[in-house]
């Protein structure tokens, strides 16, 4: 019996062990043809991502979702003109034409400005993890501008590159007279540059764990991938390359570091210590960038042209045009791709490299990755004039007002004229909410009260009157090029009935109920 019953699990384990084998053949044999893969890299969600856009001439900011390039109904900030813009954790520091340097916090829509430059900046970085920003104003200093007590240091040669290490720590490449040197920066740290002199650098990429700082020389000869610790920048690793180095690249997690050599990627396995199986691409990769959670890896190739890899089975999923800078393309969460061609941002499946959408790109934006979604102003406003109203009742004499938001008066209707119809509602509060931000970023605004034929009563939130349909429609125009708005052009011949004061006694969750009344209302009313 006992025998029998060993006989009958020996069997069992042998199937399954045989199973499991044709399973990876097939898996790899698929991986191989580039046909479908059985197993997906996890992708994880687009939502709350998207691209803002900062125009260096100045002017509103453009925020596009990651889901479809849309750009949501929003009230964006103005920033004046600007020189550059970069990327920093939770902000993005500006420099404007001016030379101050501002740390706007799109979260909160703060903007921080700090004391201007004396020249327009060379390049900047914002460390992870660090107080603030790294600028150099010449190729030959770098300075700290932060809440911080100053700080600047002479690089004793012309600053080539920046990248961000781990705590705060940057490297910079810097080329001398004679020598090419690579510096470990960190502001305020009692021996804050330490130098090491290369052979050149064609490339280097700072891993988020372990305190390793890889890079490729530009020696000719040199066939080896070098590891040094960090900050000491002491050798700790070569990695050995069949042939000279072209480009690096490691993943989020630290956990693999990929080489372009030739027309192929090395990859080398950093928790096992060994390498792993070459990556054939279609053409030779001069930059590597990986996407944000690590799922996919970006090769540029010559003319114009990024191959798309998966990470994890490191299979090729084809080639999509698209010109390369410091932010794009850009590979976001949810398998999403935003690449930037011919005046035009596309929007792909990152997966599959199907196009999802594309918008008109002007060349003047400055375009960055942002996990962030902005406000509905209209929810905001019944937020802060609820609060408003409560504070009012709690303090019936606190003053004579000043510094409020001007208030609409529901009852004075709209006087004959153009008006460009910005939404509609059944619910008042939600419509007198947006016409106090109307009023607020300049625009004429007003409160109507429709009845249709049907006998419901409508609120509508109009900016006017205009003497002409003309000058109603530029403003409609206007608000949607600024604000995303879709005004409708409605003439008025007399004025409306006067309307009843609402009720002042609403509260934030009533506000909120009236809002999503207010974003439907464009559906539920097509004209007057």
């Amino acid at each position: 019996m006992y025998s029998s019953k060993s006989t009958t699990l020996v069997a069992v384990l042998l199937a399954a062990a045989l199973g499991s084998v044709s399973c990876r053949s097939e898996r790899s044999s698929n991986a191989a043809d580039g046909t479908a893969l059985d197993r997906v890299a996890w992708l994880g969600s687009a939502e709350g991502w998207g691209l803002l856009g900062l125009p260096l001439d100045g002017g509103p900011l453009t925020y596009l979702s990651a889901e479809n390039m849309e750009s949501p109904t929003w009230a964006p900030p103005e920033l004046g003109p600007l020189t550059a813009a970069w990327p920093g954790e939770g902000t993005i520091w500006v420099q404007f034409q001016d030379l101050r340097i501002g740390r706007y916090d799109y979260a909160t829509g703060h903007l921080l400005s700090f004391d201007s430059l004396d020249t327009r900046a060379v390049t900047a970085i914002a460390p992870k993890g660090g107080p603030g920003l790294i600028v150099a104003p010449d190729q030959r200093t770098v300075e700290l501008v932060a809440e911080l007590e100053p700080w600047q240091a002479r690089l004793g040669g012309d600053l080539i590159t920046m990248r961000s290490a781990s705590d705060g720590w940057v490297i910079a490449v810097i080329e001398g007279d004679t020598v090419t040197s690579l510096v470990a920066m960190k502001p305020h740290e009692e021996e804050s540059l330490v130098r090491l002199q290369t052979n050149g650098v064609r490339d280097l990429a700072a891993t988020p764990w372990g305190s390793v700082l890889y890079y490729l020389s530009d020696g000719q000869d040199d066939l080896a991938v070098h590891g040094l610790s960090l900050p000491e920048l002491e050798a700790v690793q070569e990695i050995v390359l069949p042939e000279p180095g072209r480009a690096l690249a490691v993943t989020p997690s630290g956990h693999r570091l990929y080489t372009a050599v030739g027309q192929r990627l090395s990859v080398h396995d950093r928790l096992l210590d060994r390498a792993r199986e070459d990556v054939e691409l279609p053409g030779a990769a001069s930059e590597l960038r990986f996407s944000i959670n690590g799922a996919n890896l970006l090769a540029r190739l010559a003319g114009d042209q990024v191959a798309v890899l998966q990470v994890g089975v490191d299979s090729v999923l084809g080639i999509i045009p698209a010109e390369w800078d410091d932010n794009l393309p850009v590979a976001l969460p949810g398998g999403r791709l935003v690449a930037r061609m011919s005046g035009e941002l596309v929007l792909y499946d990152s997966s599959r490299l199907v196009e999802i959408a594309r918008v008109a790109a002007d060349e003047r934006m400055t375009w960055l990755a942002v996990q962030w979604q902005p406000p509905r102003p209209r929810l905001e406003l019944a937020r802060r004039t609820a609060a408003r109203r409560a504070q009012t009742r709690a303090e019936p004499e606190s003053g004579d007002g000043a510094g409020q938001p001007e208030e609409v008066d529901p009852g004075a209707g709209a006087p004959p004229g153009f008006y460009a119809v910005v939404s509609a509602a059944r619910q008042l509060p939600g419509v007198e909410n947006l016409v106090v931000w109307l009023r607020s970023v300049g625009y004429p605004g007003v409160v109507d009260r429709h009845r249709d034929v049907m006998g419901v009563t409508w609120y509508r939130a109009m900016v006017g009157p205009y003497s002409s349909r003309e000058r109603a429609d530029a403003s409609a125009q206007e608000l949607g090029a600024r604000y995303g708005y879709k005004p409708w052009i409605l003439h008025m011949e007399s004025p409306v009935e006067p309307l009843d004061q609402p009720d002042d006694e609403g509260t934030v969750s009533d506000m909120a109920e009236t809002e999503a009344d207010t974003l439907q209302g464009d559906d539920r009313e097509q004209g007057g």
